[in-house]
Formats: C-alpha cells, sequence, structure tokens
C-alpha cells in the first residue's frame, strides 16, 4: 500500500482533515462487545457522549453501535463501568489491527 502524502506543514488541518490521515485495518473479532439487553436499562447511556468517533448512537430509543472508525480512545468502556451498567466490554484490537495513527 503507497504511504500518503504528506501534508504541508506550515498549513494548520482540522481534527477532520487529521482524522482522514488515519489508517483503519478492521479486525474480524469484535473488540468492543455491547450486552444491548444491559444498556435497555440504563437511564444515563454515558457511551453517547464520550465517544469522539460517535460509535454508539440511539435508533428508535434502542442502543445501536458501529466500530468502523473508533479510534481507540476506550473511554466508553470506562465511563459505562463508572456511570453506566458495565454493559461495554472493551478491549484493543489483536496485533496489526484497529487504527493506526499518522502524522499526529
Amino acid at each position: 500500500m503507497t504511504e500518503p502524502l504528506k501534508p504541508d506543514a506550515d498549513q494548520p488541518m482540522s481534527v477532520d482533515e487529521r482524522l482522514a490521515l488515519d489508517k483503519f485495518e478492521p479486525d474480524e473479532e469484535p473488540f468492543i462487545v455491547v450486552a444491548t439487553d444491559v444498556c435497555r436499562t440504563c437511564v444515563t447511556k454515558p457511551c453517547l457522549y464520550v465517544c469522539p468517533s460517535q460509535v454508539y448512537r440511539l435508533d428508535k430509543g434502542e442502543l445501536v453501535y458501529n466500530t468502523d472508525g473508533c479510534i481507540e480512545l476506550g473511554a466508553c468502556g470506562i465511563v459505562c463501568r463508572h456511570l453506566g451498567k458495565g454493559a461495554i466490554r472493551w478491549n484493543y484490537p489483536r496485533g496489526g489491527r484497529g487504527v493506526e495513527y499518522r502524522f499526529g
């Protein structure tokens, strides 16, 4: 795979432009598993507010999630355990999978 062109260091980049430079290698094994039946009983649903990648969202009142584009912050698992109901099991993807940050 060819490397993307390096951005011009003299030109400021937005967060979205920087994230677009990242490489994502999907993992066949899920690194985030959510017990959605437990989510139904969670009133606060802190995962909706802490994830910068918007992995979690409500669809017709039900929590749904899609790990595509997850930047592996892990905050969802932390807030779920401490402020929610502990429904999210989060681990890093297997070696060589997941997000690869490029150019800061």
